[in-house]
């Protein structure tokens, strides 16, 4: 089973995991920082840094339950390290509450340190004879790691147990091996050597935090206990193992800051750069104490959140407390009890380092992550790995996604922003387009009827009134029914342009010259155009295609916009008609500008609405802009007007190529399917 696993509901793409990981052993898969067990080097740099709480610890409560119901006596062995894990309570009351739990004996694992202290001095005195350099193995995330990720530095790994398996081969050495050994400290991967160390003597790995829960399990209060002290032999400066040097204090190797011998440096990233200028060759140092924590008592299962210096400071105050009542003598003897015991491990040689990708699938991953210029390489580190190019490398390897990277995840939901706008905007347009066809349709079925039941009469009424005209004789009379004739003509005028508007059109494409309509329509509005002093000009682009389209609806929905212009010119002014292809060659654009009076901002949403007119009463019905919407919707186009009061106005017609396909050198059109499109 893993020692360290992620829970998925807890972790929120925070990455900070993969930041802090020394081993790359955290996968990114869906967003999820994962743990790869066999890349795991059980630091637990990552159980530290989480603030979901998302990383898991293995529980090793239930297992050391068992032993406990087992039918031989269980000792426990604590690591030097918990007077400051139990900061509240005193030191002896902790030992007084293991006991109560049902350990037969407890033991201080910094006797081991008292065990495995002159070992390391002769290999000291050894690499100064030899040159070989010698790593101290007490810390087994430290080895772990030189296992798996610097196997040039497996043979300087010194062949040493560790304290906690020391003190564990003690204890089964006094008691004949008929005991069960749980060692209990601050540190995750204790838990992960505890089958992989040659040997180790250890039945169960119990962190504080597991052995805090078993108190509160179990209603023992630590506090409520009596004073106690350590079964088996006493230690003295053995307890100093949990701060940094203390290695080195123990086994009586004074290191000199001149001569360069020895090298005692502790956390993640020192303890990195120093092992790796070791395997590069530019350390030449003989001894390295190395630790991944800040000291034992920086372990990532501590019980408080003190500082470094404030556990250092109870320790340091217990160990001078304790030391009054241990003598040198005392200390010897315990150590001349175990003098054949076996100190000697072997080590794992493993090499787990991912390959270098290939140059082009880096560049081609920074493309990806649009990194792919060196200015847009931000190394902001939000991902977890400090410059991009890492990152790519990761992502390469499998590590990492693209999507773990903060501005290109900003830079994807901008862009789908943008996306959603444009389709918010295309969909209020197309809202627009059927209210006012919906509306359209209905005026269109109104106007039908009244036209037709209004035709009939109106006949009638002009029939009658031509025939009066031809018998009466009084001027009077004939002006009289002059009028009724030419009320009666208008609004025949009125009902043929109810019934343009509201009958179902199919429009009928031929081959036809743009340029030609376009001349058509400014010949017919040249007349009225020249008496209220109005210039009309046109202009139409060389490369203009023959097009499909409905010759004579179109030519009279121009022809509706071109009047219109011309009467907002009371007083003269120009109109222009133009016709070009579009920059992207997928429609032809027809353009109407005047410089007339322009229309208000507030008519601009009802210009094409049946009846709607600025006109003075009998000048206009309000049906032609509504007329010629139909038209350009028949023909799959559109219509839009950018008009500014006092400035003019402009219409701008497209007509889809799709819709309009050209014809080809040979004056024969090109297949096209004409789909009936009816305007209601």
């Amino acid at each position: 089973m893993a020692v360290l696993w992620t829970i998925p509901e807890r972790c929120r793409r925070c990455y900070t995991c993969v930041r802090d990981c020394p081993a790359k052993a955290i996968q990114v898969v869906g967003g999820q920082a994962r743990v790869v067990p066999e890349r795991c080097i059980a630091c637990g740099n990552c159980v530290k840094v989480c603030a979901q709480g998302a990383k898991r610890v293995r529980d090793d409560i239930e297992e050391v339950q068992a032993l406990l119901a087992g039918d031989k006596p269980v000792f426990a062995c604590v690591a030097p390290s918990y007077p400051a894990a139990f900061d509240t309570v005193e030191p002896g009351r902790v030992i007084q509450a293991i006991r109560a739990l049902g350990f037969a004996e407890v033991w201080e694992v910094a006797f081991g340190a008292e065990l495995v202290a002159p070992a390391y001095l002769r290999l000291f005195n050894e690499a100064r004879r030899t040159g070989k350099p010698v790593i101290a193995t007490p810390c087994p995330a430290v080895v772990t790691y030189i296992e798996k990720y610097l196997p040039e530095l497996h043979d300087y790994l010194a062949p040493v147990v560790s304290p906690k398996i020391a003190v564990a081969r003690a204890i089964h050495q006094k008691h004949n091996g008929n005991v069960r050994v749980v060692f209990m400290g601050p540190c995750v991967a204790k838990k992960q050597h505890l089958h992989t160390e040659s040997n180790s003597a250890l039945d169960a790995v119990l962190t504080f935090d597991e052995l805090n829960r078993m108190f509160i399990a179990a209603g023992v209060d630590p506090a409520d206990q009596p004073l106690s002290s350590f079964d088996g032999p006493r230690a003295h400066i053995g307890r100093t193992f949990p701060i940094s040097g203390g290695l080195l204090k123990t086994a009586g190797m004074g290191a000199d800051l001149l001569d360069g011998e020895i090298v005692g440096t502790e956390g993640k990233d020192r303890v990195l750069s120093t092992l790796k200028d070791l395997a590069a060759g530019r350390s030449h140092a003989l001894f390295y104490d190395v630790l991944f924590c800040e000291g034992c008592i920086d372990g990532p299962m501590m019980l408080n959140n003190l500082s470094v210096l404030a556990r250092k400071e109870l320790l340091v105050r217990h160990i001078n407390d304790r030391a009054r009542f241990v003598s040198h003598r005392e200390l010897a003897e315990s150590l001349g009890e175990f003098e054949g015991l076996d100190l000697s491990r072997t080590f794992e040689r493993e090499n787990l380092s991912l390959p270098q990708p290939p140059e082009e699938d880096i560049v081609r991953t920074l493309e990806r992550m649009r990194k792919a210029l060196p200015q847009d390489q931000l190394n902001c580190g939000a991902c977890g790995y400090p410059t991009c190019r890492e990152k790519a490398i990761a992502v390469c390897q499998g590590l990492a996604e693209p999507a773990m990277c903060l501005p290109f995840l900003v830079d994807e939901l901008e862009q789908v922003v943008t996306d959603l706008r444009q389709s918010h905007e295309e969909l209020a347009t197309t809202q627009k387009q059927l209210l006012r066809s919906e509306r359209l349709a209905s005026m269109g079925q109104l106007s039908a009827g009244i036209a037709h039941e209004l035709n009939n009469p109106l006949g009638t009424i002009l029939l009658y009134s031509h025939m009066l005209m031809r018998e009466v004789r009084d001027d009077r009379g004939k002006e009289d029914l002059q009028l009724i004739v030419s009320e009666a003509t208008r609004c025949k005028d009125i009902v043929r342009g109810l019934l343009d508007f509201a009958r179902k059109s199919r429009v009928s494409k031929a081959p036809a010259d743009l340029r030609e309509v376009i001349e058509e329509v400014a010949g017919i509005a040249r007349p009225r155009a020249g008496e209220m002093r109005v210039e009309v000009t046109t202009s139409v682009a060389d490369d203009m295609p023959v097009l499909m389209i409905d010759r004579v609806q179109l030519r009279q929905a121009l022809v509706n916009i071109a009047m219109n212009a011309v009467d907002s010119m009371p007083g003269g002014g120009t109109l222009h008609l133009a016709a070009r292809m579009s920059d992207s060659g997928d429609d032809v654009r027809i353009e109407i500008t005047d410089t007339g009076c322009g229309i208000p901002p507030e008519n601009l949403s009802r210009l094409f609405t049946p009846f709607f007119t600025t006109k003075a009463m009998g000048k206009g019905t309000g049906l032609g802009l509504a007329i010629t919407y139909g038209v350009i919707k028949m023909h799959s186009g559109d219509i839009t007007v950018d008009s500014e009061v006092g400035k003019g106005t402009s219409f701008t017609i497209r007509l889809p190529v799709r819709t309009a396909e050209a014809v080809g050198d040979d004056g024969s059109a090109r297949e096209y399917r004409v789909e009936e499109q009816y305007f209601r």
